[in-house]
């Protein structure tokens, strides 16, 4: 069965969590197209504070590898319905990247399948095209615009769109507009 979680501190419970492989285990960090240090990475740190973090995503991993676009909307939709409270976004990727263009294609095709919710995530995979990516799947490519641009930096200027930290009263990552936010290292 699909293994996600349903909001967290910063992320509210209307979002489910998926994810396609671990921060350990991240294609962009291996590729070198992450240029934060794992002592900075926001998924990195839940990895070394939390031994159960890192089973929990390569298990994640092995059920995204396994599964098709038809099968994972399938148990996303079953989770869904079965929640008490209303589920509005799925928050792609927490931790990890995109390994190849087939994960890009099988998000598209379960955000074509879930057409009534809002599928946002962050990517360092520039290497990856993202032509064509239904309306309801926000990208927010690090150091990149693909829906919205979105930068950890060590500080905010006052000319800076600035991610508040909490995704609960805010949605500059939730929508395409095609902006550049910063987000203060934490």
């Amino acid at each position: 069965m699909i293994k996600v979680s349903n909001g967290n501190k910063k992320i509210g419970n209307d979002t489910l969590i998926i994810n396609m492989n671990s921060a350990t285990d991240c294609p962009s960090k291996k590729l070198g197209l992450c240029n934060i240090e794992d002592d900075k990475c926001y998924a990195m740190k839940a990895e070394r504070c939390y031994p159960q973090v890192l089973p929990y995503r390569r298990a994640q991993e092995e059920y995204w590898d396994n599964h098709t676009s038809a099968e994972i909307a399938r148990d996303l939709g079953d989770i869904i319905n079965n929640k008490k409270h209303r589920i509005d976004y799925i928050r792609f990727s927490e931790a990890g990247d995109f390994k190849t263009q087939r994960d890009v294609t099988k998000l598209k095709g379960i955000a074509r399948r879930i057409n009534n919710l809002k599928f946002y995530g962050y990517t360092a995979r520039r290497d990856l095209t993202y032509r064509s990516i239904p309306s309801n799947m926000i990208v927010n490519g690090s150091g990149f615009n693909v829906s919205n641009s979105f930068t950890a930096v060590e500080r905010i200027l006052e000319e800076h769109t600035s991610c508040p930290g909490n995704c609960r009263e805010c949605n500059l990552c939730k929508r395409a507009r095609g902006i550049d936010i910063k987000v203060l290292y934490h």
